[in-house]
C-alpha cells in the first residue's frame, strides 16, 4: 500500500472511531476546501474533506469540538483578531505565522471558545496550534498539537472532552 493509501486508511479508521464514540459524529462530505493565495491544502486535509464535511467531538462535554467543514476553513486572523488587526498584521508583518493560519476546529462557535488553527503556509502546511482569542499570535502561547490531520484527530480524541490546555503538545508555533 502507498503512503497516500495508508494515510487514507488511517483517516477512515479515525473517522470510524469518532463516529462510534459517545457524543461524537461525522458530517457528510460537502466538497473540497480552498486555500488563499500562497497557501497549500495538505493532501491529508484534502482527503479528510473527501471523506467527510467535518465532525463534532464530545458534543455533551465541557470542552466540545466542532471540526470545520471545507466551507468554514477560513483565515483565522479576522475571526480571532478582528478584520482591522488582521489587515494590519498582513501589511506590517507579512511573514508572521498567523497570516497562514485557518480555523479548523473550535469549541462550538463562540470567539471565546478554544480554537485549533491549521497552518497552510507551504513550509508549515498541516501544523495545528491550540489558540484562544487572547493568545492567538503570541509567542509562547500557541502550542503545536499536531503536524498532520490524522495527528490532529488523534489529539482531539485524546482530550476526551476535557480542558484542552492540559493535553500534550509539541512545543510552540513560533519555535
Amino acid at each position: 500500500m502507498t503512503d497516500s493509501g495508508l494515510a487514507a486508511r488511517e483517516l477512515r479508521d479515525l473517522l470510524d472511531r469518532i463516529a462510534c464514540t459517545h457524543g461524537c459524529s461525522i458530517l457528510p462530505p460537502t466538497g473540497g476546501a480552498v486555500a488563499g493565495r500562497g497557501h497549500r491544502i495538505p493532501d491529508d486535509l484534502r482527503e479528510f474533506y473527501e471523506l467527510c464535511g467535518g465532525a463534532w467531538l464530545f458534543r455533551d462535554g465541557p470542552y466540545r469540538w466542532r471540526v470545520c467543514g471545507p466551507d468554514e476553513l477560513v483565515p483565522a486572523s479576522p475571526r480571532l483578531l478582528t478584520e482591522a488587526i488582521a489587515r494590519e498584521v498582513m501589511t506590517e508583518a507579512p511573514e508572521d505565522l498567523t497570516n497562514g493560519c485557518y480555523a479548523i476546529a473550535d469549541g462550538g462557535g463562540a470567539a471565546t471558545d478554544p480554537h485549533v488553527v491549521i497552518d497552510l503556509h507551504p513550509t508549515r502546511a498541516g501544523r495545528s496550534y491550540l489558540v484562544g482569542s487572547e493568545t492567538y499570535g503570541l509567542v509562547g502561547e500557541m502550542p503545536v498539537v499536531a503536524t498532520s490531520v490524522p495527528e490532529l484527530l488523534h489529539w482531539l480524541l485524546s482530550t476526551d472532552g476535557a480542558n484542552p490546555t492540559l493535553a500534550t503538545s509539541q512545543g510552540d508555533a513560533y519555535d
